[in-house]
């Protein structure tokens, strides 16, 4: 478990980020990205994806040390999937496939989705009040037919945890979920 979010070394992360800038000026070895997609199962593409660097890159001309700035987002993820793990009590495949799993509650505003708009108006009063005459069921059906096919829009296609760690903010979007996993929230 995690200490609160008010406690000095988070920076308003779910894990500890005590000690992350003297360790990345330290540059880690590239030995480290192996055990590091080991521990969120992800394959040496998804890893090189998530590092924002190509394959060929990380895994052939990194035989040494990385870049202080690949070291740092090496070190958040580090973080960040043992942050996950312990939101899914170590289970490291429920883990794995959640991060490939489509998620509405990642689909906001910095993932590149719109804010959720709803285009419901209420009717006045004078719509509502009972009329004399019987309604026209049949019209009624009929324009609630059209209305509904014209709403009918292709389903958004949420984006995945995975998919948003390329950036420091879409790691951040994903914390907030395994926080709220942590707190009881169903995500």
């Amino acid at each position: 478990m995690t200490a609160p979010l008010g406690v000095p070394g988070h920076a308003g992360w779910g894990f500890s980020t005590k000690n992350i800038i003297v360790q990345a000026r330290q540059k880690l070895p590239r030995s480290r990205v192996d055990e590091i997609a080991r521990l969120g199962g992800l394959s040496k593409k998804e890893m090189a994806y998530v590092l924002g660097v190509t394959e060929r890159n990380l895994y052939n001309q990194h035989e040494g040390v990385l870049s202080v700035p690949l070291s740092e987002r090496l070190l958040l993820l580090e973080n960040l999937f043992r942050h996950g793990l312990a939101a899914f009590d170590e289970q490291q495949q429920a883990f794995a496939d959640w991060l490939r799993t489509p998620l509405p509650e990642l689909a906001t505003p910095e993932a590149g989705f719109e804010p959720p708009m709803t285009d419901f108006t209420p009717k006045s009063l004078e719509e509502m009040s009972a009329k004399s005459v019987p309604p026209d069921l049949m019209a009624a059906a009929r324009r609630r037919r059209e209305r509904l096919a014209e709403r009918r829009r292709p389903e958004p296609s949420y984006p995945t945890p995975l998919s948003l760690l390329d950036t420091i903010t879409g790691c951040r979007l994903v914390d907030n979920v395994f926080t709220r996993i942590e707190a009881g929230v169903f995500s």
